[in-house]
């Protein structure tokens, strides 16, 4: 398979995988819905910085160290997993507010910061990030790949995660689509947060069970 062949085909793969319902997606959307655009716009930074990592160390060849290390998978897992319940937990109990109005200005005034972290978090903290990235370069990268086109892969692949995030956000924050959430911001926070909850529990049982007798 040529460069350009297995470029196009991993950009392709790995547009799915970001339009995919998974837990940056979920992140990014709740932050966007309940903050704002701007905040979903960092949090979407922040799991694109996510991705570099798991890139890194994807490239230096890590993954194997992750692969034999039983317990350091479970323990990136089982946290990531904690994390989610985490901010399951904060949206399904916000969205109790007796003020939802008040309840998303405080959230406004928290900064982009929180945002940012979150998408980071999220990110790198999934184990099964590892796995799917060695994967995917293993359609595209060899021994003799030059430095040139390894940086155009990377970089490509950050642009497709940060354009599809940046489709998204500007679609759900046009004043009349948002003008439709509002008035379900409460029931939003909510499906999103048990969502979230899901994943976390999940992430928890399967890192924390399923890999115990490995």
């Amino acid at each position: 398979m040529d460069f350009a062949t297995a470029l196009f085909s991993i950009l392709t793969i790995h547009l799915m995988a970001s339009i995919s319902p998974g837990p940056d997606f979920v992140v990014v959307s709740q932050k966007t819905l309940h903050q704002g655009r701007k905040a979903g716009i960092v949090c979407g930074a922040g799991v694109c910085v996510g991705l570099l990592v798991h890139i890194g160390y994807s490239v230096a060849g890590l993954t194997a160290a992750l692969e034999h290390s039983v317990r350091l998978t479970q323990g990136i897992g089982i946290f990531g997993g904690s994390y989610l319940v985490f901010l399951g937990y904060k949206s399904i109990k916000g969205s109790f507010s007796a003020n939802p109005a008040l309840s998303i200005e405080k959230a406004n005034n928290a900064g982009g910061a929180s945002a940012f972290w979150s998408g980071l978090i999220v990110n790198v903290f999934n184990p099964k990030a590892a796995i799917y990235f060695i994967s995917l370069f293993s359609i595209i990268i060899s021994p003799s790949m030059d430095t040139e086109k390894l940086l155009l892969v990377i970089v490509l692949i950050i642009s497709v995660q940060m354009a599809w995030y940046l489709t998204f956000i500007f679609i759900v924050t046009i004043p009349s689509v948002r003008m439709k959430f509002d008035s379900k911001v409460y029931l939003i926070d909510r499906g999103l947060g048990a969502l979230m909850l899901m994943m976390g529990v999940y992430m928890i049982a399967t890192y924390a069970f399923c890999c115990g007798d490995s």
